[in-house]
């Protein structure tokens, strides 16, 4: 318990560090290089307008409504398979599915009330929040693929590549043992489709979105300014946020179309910090 307080402590200061060198990025860009915030400010807004709101949102519904209509406590045989090949219980599977239908942060949701229900163990969890946080088709096909490359093949290439990755992950990385933590049922069906809170979800989520895509627009104005705008700027876009980097990414003439692809692959898996 004393290392977990331990660890617990640690990751807190690192993300308050983490958190007040953003806020001292976007104070200074704000304060120094205000046109270009400005700027940046605008064109997220732009892009969430007119590519990130319209593609995303009503995908999000239909995600919503294929969750909805799958009972995953009668699928035996596909819990069986599951089990077998990443070493967690089946109920693993409603996790593994969710961040993949619905993309972030359903997975990993989904797999933390399923440690509480004590339906997998600490272990499991860890390790199932590994390759259930991924982003979902509704975004890379429809927002990234159709919306900034201009290309649905793009992201359903991109999309196949991610969850690929993400099952190698899950096949690859060993389940510790660990003891399953028992606090309260956990029901991962739903008996009906309820439209007017798929509605409210997807805006929810679509403000999620566009809130930090705007947060973090001027921040990486402020990374373009001091790394001049090169390949350096470009690398390092992913580790901010997925949707400025794709945007950039897409339209950068340094790159490839294939140097282009692999980058916003890597965007696409990383997510950003």
């Amino acid at each position: 318990m004393t290392q977990y307080n331990n660890r617990c402590a640690n990751n807190g200061v690192l993300s308050a560090l983490y958190s007040l060198a953003l806020l001292l990025g976007a104070l200074s860009l704000s304060l120094f290089f205000s046109d270009n915030a400005s700027a940046a400010v605008y064109d997220a807004l732009k892009l969430c307008a007119t590519v990130i709101i319209p593609s995303v949102f009503p995908f999000m519904i239909i995600s919503d409504f294929l969750v909805s209509a799958v009972n995953f406590n009668s699928l035996k045989l596909p819990s069986r398979i599951f089990e077998r090949i990443f070493h967690i219980k089946g109920d693993g599977l409603c996790a593994f599915t969710m961040g993949a239908i619905c993309g972030f942060p359903l997975g990993v949701k989904c797999a933390c009330e399923l440690y509480r229900a004590g339906r997998i163990s600490r272990a499991e969890a860890e390790k199932l929040i590994g390759f259930s946080n991924n982003t979902g088709p509704a975004f890379i096909v429809s927002g990234i693929g159709v919306g900034l490359r201009g290309s649905a093949a793009d992201g359903i290439f991109l999309y196949l590549v991610m969850l690929a990755s993400a099952i190698a992950v899950g096949i690859i990385f060993p389940t510790k043992k660990g003891s399953a933590l028992v606090e309260y049922k956990f029901d991962d069906n739903r008996t009906r489709f309820d439209l007017i809170a798929s509605v409210k979800s997807a805006a929810l989520g679509c403000v999620y979105i566009c809130a930090f895509l705007t947060f973090f627009a001027p921040v990486c104005a402020l990374v373009r300014i001091i790394s001049g705008g090169g390949y350096i700027y470009l690398l390092s876009l992913p580790f901010f946020e997925v949707g400025n980097a794709v945007k950039e990414i897409s339209l950068s003439p340094m790159l490839t179309d294939l140097g282009s692809l692999a980058l916003t692959g890597f965007a696409i898996s990383f997510s950003g910090l």
